[in-house]
């Protein structure tokens, strides 16, 4: 018996302990639920098959996330993965508009950072006098009985800035596919079709061809985005952010092909 408890408990740990590696490499974030925590379901799997015959469902996959993990934050892996999502355009003198897209919310109403990696970018390509416009995309968050929007932050950091460049915020954004549509139609009936996109380097070549397919002629910005793990030297750390990301665009292009969303 004394036995059974302690496969009992080796199993509890080792389903936790993949869960949190799950975690890690980006799984969750697939699932577009950033509250939902599965270390306890995990952890209770993991007890209820420690002790039986099919433990090797528990061991098997911890096996396989732990050396995922390994290889990312140690090798350069991620970064030889990310090359066909990073598309950077070369840019003309002048476009119609400047497109800023949004990288999530925080439940207090702050922007992500790469949300503000991505606005700081679009701020001085506008402040270059790359075009007279920027579109801004905002988000918002049910929060329990409240909705939270980081409308509040972007605009702090808009008027800290000096670009001479007139900024549109575009609200209700889910997706970039939304992002796309909404901004389009701004930009249909002032007569802009040339965009430069400004996002983070991974989602650069599906949020263009998203653009694109809306009707825009569209020049990529990836922007300057910090520990994007794609630089020579990045630490552990910021390998496994990359992965993420490398991980969610994977699924997230094979979505928008399957819809027809782009090609």
């Amino acid at each position: 018996m004394t036995w059974n408890r302690r496969q009992v408990a080796a199993g509890a740990v080792v389903g936790t302990l993949a869960a949190v590696g799950a975690h890690l490499l980006g799984v969750q974030q697939l699932l577009r639920r950033p509250d939902l925590a599965l270390y306890l379901p995990a952890a209770i799997f993991g007890a209820l098959v420690g002790s039986t015959r099919l433990r090797p469902l528990l061991w098997v996959p911890a096996g396989v996330i732990a050396a995922i993990c390994i290889a990312v934050a140690y090798t350069p892996v991620v970064s030889a993965l990310s090359r066909s999502y990073v598309r950077a355009d070369t840019l003309p003198p002048h476009v119609d508009a400047i497109a800023v897209l949004s990288m999530g919310i925080t439940p207090d109403g702050m922007m992500r950072s790469e949300t503000l990696d991505r606005l700081l970018t679009g701020l001085l390509l506008a402040r270059r006098g790359l075009a007279p416009v920027v579109l801004v995309s905002r988000e918002g968050l049910a929060s329990g009985e409240k909705s939270v929007t980081d409308s509040a932050d972007q605009k702090a950091v808009v008027e800290l800035t000096t670009t001479g460049a007139r900024v549109i915020f575009v609200d209700s954004v889910v997706t970039t596919r939304t992002e796309a549509l909404l901004m389009s139609n701004i930009a249909r009936p002032n007569g802009w079709r040339t965009l430069a996109v400004v996002t983070s380097p991974m989602h650069s070549r599906r949020a263009c061809a998203t653009f694109e397919a809306v009707g825009f002629k569209v020049f990529c910005v990836p922007a300057a985005v910090r520990g994007s793990g794609l630089y020579a030297g990045a630490n552990a750390e910021d390998r496994l952010r990359a992965f993420r990301a490398w991980l969610y665009e994977t699924f997230a292009t094979a979505s928008y092909k399957s819809r027809g969303w782009i090609r």
